[in-house]
Formats: C-alpha cells, structure tokens, sequence
C-alpha cells in the first residue's frame, strides 16, 4: 500500500535562491487515513521579513529557540523514506527540501504529487486553486493557514477526497484521463493510476459512450394547481404582495384577452418578475421571458425557477446561442490527439471531469484559469447535430432545445430572442405567451444584431495587386479613402467594385440610408432608422413589454412606436420612494466637463476612500473603462481591497468575491448598471462618479436626434435617468436591506435639465444635497 507523505514547509523568503527553512509540517496517509504526524520550527539564523512574520506568526525570538535542520535532518529523511513525496505546489517544497539535505550529504529521492495540478483537473469549475480558497469551497479543516503542519493536514485532506472523487469516475473515463496525464507535474499521474483499480465500470445516472460520461437528466412533471388569487399564490411562495406589484399582476391578467401587444411601465424593484409570471402560470399559459442579460438569465434560473418548481411544479429552462454550449462531436475528436500543449490537455482532462457533473453543458460554467480563450471556441457548438454520431443522445445544445419544449417557461436573453425571431419565430413561439423584461434594452440588442460589419484588411487581402497596375493603384486609393476620418461612400464603392470587392461597395452603395463609420480595422453600417421589432413577432402571439422607462416624454409613449408598433396598450404605473434608501447629491465638487480626466478620478478615488474609511462595503458604477483603471491604481497603491471588473476578474468572478467579503470596494462597469444584483448585504453604499449619458457617437444617440425635436431633453435625460434607476434598484433588493447611493458628479444637483431628472428619482427614493464635507457624517448617521 503507498504511504504518501503530504509536506508543507514555511521558508524565509519563497521567492529567494537563498531562503531557508523556518518550519516542517508533515502529514502520513496511507489506506486513506492520516497514520501520523510531524512538525517542528527550524532556527535558520537569520531575521525574518516583516511579511514572512505576518504570513505565518512566527518570530526571530520564538526561532532563535528552534533547532537547526541539522538537528532534525535525519528524523526527516527517515519519516519521508519510502513516501511518495506530495505538496500543493511541489516543485517548490521537494526543491527546497532537496537543496537543504543535500549539504547534509542526505540525498534522497522520491516520486512527487502536485495537488494544485490535481485540484485544477477534479475541480473543473473553481475560480482559484490556492489552500486557502480550496480549504473554503471543499470545507477542509485549515485553522492556521500558513503554519506547516495545518497546511500539510489541508492539503492530506484535499487529497484524500481528490482521491474519493476519482474513484466516483467510471473506469474508461479515468483512463482516458490517464492517456492525457502526462503533461501533469512529476509522477502526479502515478497517483491517478493507483486510483484505476477502485473505480466502477459504469456509474448509475452517468451515460458513457467512448469514454465520455454525461448526468442522465429526467424533467419531472408534477404542476400543482395556483390559487385564485395572486396575493395567495405569492403567499405560498413566502413572500408578501406589495399593492403596485398586486395591480401589475391583475393588469397582466386582464390583458390577455387583448391581442394588441401590453405595453407596462412601473419602477425598478417593484417585483415584475412575479407580477407577470404568476397570473401567466395560473392561467395555464406557457411563457416565453426575454431578459437583457445572461446575468438576468440566471438570476431567473437559479432565484426563481426552483422556487415555483418546488412550490407549483413548475419547469423552467435557459437557451443561449449555440456556442454557448460544448460541442461533445468536436470535444471527442480533440480526444484523439495530444500534441497541442500542457495547459490544453489539462483543459481536456479538467473537461472529463466537468462533464460528469454539469447540467447544461454551458461553457461558462468551466474555470478560465490558465486556459486560453481559443481552447474554448475549439469545442464551441455551431447549432448542428447529426443524429448518425456517437454523442448524438447526449448532446447538451440538442438537451437543451428538448428541456425548454418540455417546460412552462423558456427563459432567454433578448440578443438570443431576436436571433430565433429573425430564423423560426412560429416554432419558437408556438402557443406561448411572450414577455420581454426590461424592453428599453431592446434598442441596442436590436441594433448591434442588424448592423452590418466587415473587416477591412480582410477584404483588402482578396485583392491581387500584382495582376495590374491599375489594381495597385486602385488599392493605393481604397485603402486612403478609408483611413480618412470623413468617407467619401461613393469613392469607395466604386473603387470597391472596381477591384471585385462587393461586400465592402453594397455597404457603401446607399449612403443616405446608413449610417457608416469605421472603428480600427471594422467598418460598420447601420440603416437610418430603427429596426422594427414588431415585424419580427409573429401575428397571434400575446406580447407583453415591460420597463422602467417606456414612455420617454411625459405626454407620449413614443418607445412602441420607435419599435414599430402601431396598436399597442400602454399602462403606467407609478412607484412609491423607498424608506431604506436614500440619494445623495454632492453639490460642490469639480465641474466635470472643466476637469480632466486623470484629476477627475483622484477626486473620485478620494471620495472613495473617505466611504471605505467608515468600514462598509462600496460598490462604484463607472461609464468609462480608462476611469476605473485609474480609480483602481490609486486605491489598490493605497491598500484597500479592490475588486475591479476586467482587472480582477469578469462581473460574475467579483460579484462573487465581494459578496463573500474578499474586498471591501467593488468597482463595475456596464453589466452591472444593467442587471447585477447586490441582495446579499444589509447595508451598503453605491457610488457614481458619472452621469451615464450617452456619447454624442453613439449610433442610436445619432439615431434619435433624427426622430426628437430636442433629443437630449426628450431622449437622452430620460434614458440616463433609467440608468440610474436601474443602478438604485441594483442595491434594493430586500426591505430589510438599507443602502445610500451618493452621486458624485455635481451637474445634477444644478443643471437646468437636472430639475426633471431629481423629480423622476425622487419617486424612487428620497433626495439630499450635501456639501462633501459633510459626506462622511452623513454616511455616519445612516451606518450607525
């Protein structure tokens, strides 16, 4: 039976040639049990660093009593003997043990085990493989981290339930494992070996075809019958009805005996999510519901659906766009080769795995760690399956297109929405109600789906400039046409045709219809006025709409039209200000259009540090990428915790991150203005350094100057204000949960057309000028 000896040891500086030992922790594990123990403090005569002695607790004065390695060389050599040798990060304890038995003349040579390799293989999902974040997500016991002997027992301890996992795997799986293992560190893939012996050949609820196993899922049917009433049924869902969400509920039920689409306007949490699909369900309608976001997508999925699964038997299910999804055809033909590098077959090996466990079979569940984003389109699905292949009946696009036909309610996202209603909208639809939530968002998914893109350099590559003179003269002018910042369309077009190039000339061919502009090496075109949604959605379909912002002006709902529509009903409903929050407008700090823009952020990050000084949680919205960054180098130089989105990880990694406390500042982009959730703290604090106004740029901006006699006044004042609605509703999910959202950026506390954007926030929550001055104790009041 192997003994494995699970080492840990604590030096004097981990990143020196010359660090020494300070202490050894060893953990014996044989059979699977932890037979001993062994541990001891090393004097390495000299002074530690500041650093070392935070990391690990130990002093020169608690030291200076340790023996030295001398002294407890042998003991050591004799406990590892005939171990095999394993760390977290073995190449640097095996290393350093080595160096320091060597002088000794104490050689010893061992088979080594990496667990962090091993971690990244079985635990396919986790965002970091460090001790201390594996000890969290598997519920190791590690009191001391850092301390040698607690570390040696986490890591004995992680092992041994690595090894309980790959005894989980059906045999052909493990072995296909193995056949790309030897990219693994050392002799880890010995450890995997020894493990083949213990495992099953078939495991019930996995279905294995060539090697590859995926969960048997059956879609349980038990409806439970709804109450007449929706207070009743959201009752029984142990929630409370509010009177607005009551009237949008009965509102919803009315309007199903229109066939005109139902256009609903009420404010940002106010609870549409339950006023819409509770009346829909309890009348025996199957549902369609679009969401603007992926992240809205499994906030539904994974906060409401297994609620009214438990509660009414309801079934819901998540489409995205096929690459989305892995494709097993595609997978199992990279399986036969492994020629392509350590960190791929890794990626394949940690995907064996995965694929035991996952549900959907969606990419994004997979850990990006050391994984290269073109691994991830290598395996992509592209939406076609031949029922001929082998992995045809485990197909997750395939499952997933099953799952959504058998379930009351499909939820999707709007990008993929307007994908099926342009391909089979009959299909999709078929004998369902469709709601689109947060429908002010269409506008821009709409635009990005239609507009028409090519790559400049590669349409410039098709062209022969050696076939005549004529046509390297023809290039010389094309390509300075299109570096210019104004286009001569019709220039371009005809040089375009002229050297065969017919894509690049029809987008040029109707200038006065598009809108073109060039961004780097992309050329877009975008037709003049808006797309029609209506268009899109077949006749007989019942069509709800709903949003915080629908109306636009005061006097008329123009946002149906803009999409289209022609008949509609149009219901507002008005919300009531919010007693646990409140808004907070800075009325003294630098104009922001005379302020540049890296003074700017100093201000920001100041005012950001005088919050976090009080000790809450701050989350920051930003409109500008180069804005964060800045923020984020002054406050991270400055010490605090910082989670920022595109630096420290996506929105959904540092959303994570700081609602487990691992940074008391969060800084986001746009994602989370649209649809990022922050239910989980009692209190805290939203900062915005900007209005979110859209650039004068901006497509649809230029879009709507066309449409608006003062489309700042009547689009652009409204749509910012949405902005920050939504942003408010962000960190006002509970009416236990208490939350101050301080607008640093001073022109709406004075500009002319402020006055109508204070009147639209402050239905949503009270409003208070303040001086910065008073800022802090003002903050003080509220965290008290």
């Amino acid at each position: 039976m192997t003994r494995y000896a699970v080492v840990d040891l604590e030096a004097t500086d981990a990143h020196s040639s010359q660090n020494k030992i300070i202490q050894i922790g060893i953990a014996l594990v044989e059979d699977g049990e932890l037979v001993d123990t062994y541990t001891t403090d090393v004097n390495p005569h000299e002074s530690l660093l500041p650093r070392i002695v935070e990391l690990t607790g130990l002093s020169d004065q608690r030291l200076a009593k340790a023996p030295d390695f001398s002294d407890v060389a042998e003991e050591v050599r004799k406990k590892l003997e005939g171990c095999v040798f394993v760390a977290h990060n073995a190449r640097f304890d095996y290393s350093l043990l080595m160096k320091s038995l060597f002088p000794l003349g104490l050689d010893l040579e061992m088979p080594r085990v990496d667990t962090v390799e091993l971690a990244r293989v079985l635990f396919p999902t986790f965002e970091k493989y460090g001790m201390e974040a594996l000890s969290e997500k598997l519920d190791l016991h590690h009191n001391q981290p850092h301390a040698a002997l607690s570390d040696a027992l986490a890591t004995a301890e992680l092992l041994l339930k690595m090894q309980d996992k790959i005894r989980q795997l059906p045999r052909p799986v493990l072995e296909e494992i193995i056949r790309h293992s030897d990219s693994l560190l050392y002799e880890t893939r010995e450890f995997l070996k020894e493990q083949l012996e213990y495992t099953p050949l078939q495991v019930e609820q996995l279905r294995l075809v060539h090697n590859i196993a995926t969960r048997v899922q059956n879609i349980t049917q038990e409806k439970k019958p709804f109450a007449s009433s929706f207070a009743k049924n959201i009752n029984y869902l142990g929630l409370k009805a509010r009177k607005r969400q009551e009237q949008i509920a009965e509102k919803v039920k009315e309007e199903l005996s229109q066939s005109t689409p139902s256009f609903i306007e009420a404010p940002t949490g106010i609870g549409k999510t339950y006023a819409y699909l509770l009346p829909l369900l309890a009348e025996g309608k199957e549902i369609v519901v679009s969401t603007p976001t992926k992240v809205l997508q499994n906030q539904m999925i994974h906060g409401v659906a297994p609620l009214l699964k438990e509660k009414f038997g309801i079934n819901f299910a998540k489409l995205l766009g096929t690459k989305n999804y892995i494709s097993l055809e595609k997978f199992s033909r990279l399986l036969l080769s492994n020629t392509e590098g350590k960190n791929f077959e890794i990626f394949k090996m940690k995907i064996l795995v995965w694929l035991t466990e996952t549900l959907t079979g969606e990419l994004d569940e997979l850990s990006k760690v050391m994984t290269n984003e073109d691994y991830f389109s290598q395996i992509a699905h592209e939406g076609y399956v031949n029922s001929k292949h082998l992995h045809y009946e485990q197909d997750f696009w395939l499952k997933a297109q099953q799952r959504a036909e058998l379930s009351q309610v499909k939820v999707v996202n709007h990008a993929y929405l307007i994908e099926r209603l342009a391909d089979y909208p009959e299909t999709f639809l078929k004998n369902r109600v469709l709601v689109v939530d947060e429908a002010q968002q269409l506008f821009t998914i709409l635009e990005k789906a239609n507009q028409k893109t090519l790559k400049i350099s590669e349409q410039l590559e098709k062209i022969d400039v050696e076939a005549s003179h004529l046509s390297r003269r023809l290039m010389e002018s094309l390509t300075f046409q299109l570096a210019n910042k104004k286009l001569d369309s019709e220039k371009i077009a005809l040089d375009a045709r002229e050297l065969g190039l017919n894509e690049l000339a029809d987008i040029f061919d109707a200038p006065e219809q598009n809108f073109i502009w060039r961004e780097g090496d992309i050329v877009h075109a975008s037709n003049s006025d808006f797309y029609n949604f209506e268009k899109l959605v077949p006749k007989g379909t019942k069509l709800y709409l709903l949003g915080a912002t629908l109306a636009l002006t005061e006097d008329n709902p123009i946002f149906p039209e803009l999409l289209g529509f022609k008949n509609y009903r149009f219901f507002k409903f008005d919300g009531h200000p919010a007693e646990n929050q409140e808004i907070i407008l800075l009325t003294d700090g630098p104009f922001i259009k005379n302020t540049g823009t890296i003074a700017y952020a100093h201000y920001v990050a100041d005012k950001i540090s005088e919050v976090a000084e009080l000790g809450t949680q701050v989350v920051v919205l930003f409109t500008s990428k180069i804005s964060l960054t800045f923020v984020a180098e002054q406050l991270s130089a400055e010490g605090w915790e910082v989670l920022a989105q595109d630096i420290n990880g996506s929105a959904a990694q540092i959303k994570k991150k700081f609602d487990k406390g691992e940074g008391q500042i969060l800084l986001g982009l746009s994602s989370f203005w649209e649809g990022v959730d922050f239910e989980k703290q009692d209190k805290l604090v939203l900062m915005i350094p900007r209005l979110p106004f859209a650039t004068p740029d901006d497509i649809l901006t230029k879009k709507y100057a066309k449409r608006f006699a003062n489309p700042f006044y009547d689009f652009n004042v409204p749509m910012t204000t949405l902005k920050l609605q939504q942003a408010l509703g962000r960190v006002n999910r509970r009416h236990d949960q208490y939350s101050r959202v301080v607008i640093i950026d001073n022109r709406l506390a004075g500009k002319s057309y402020a006055k109508r954007m204070r009147k639209n926030l402050a239905q949503t929550a009270p409003i208070k000028k303040v001086k910065n001055s008073a800022l802090v104790s003002e903050l003080i009041d509220f965290l008290l």
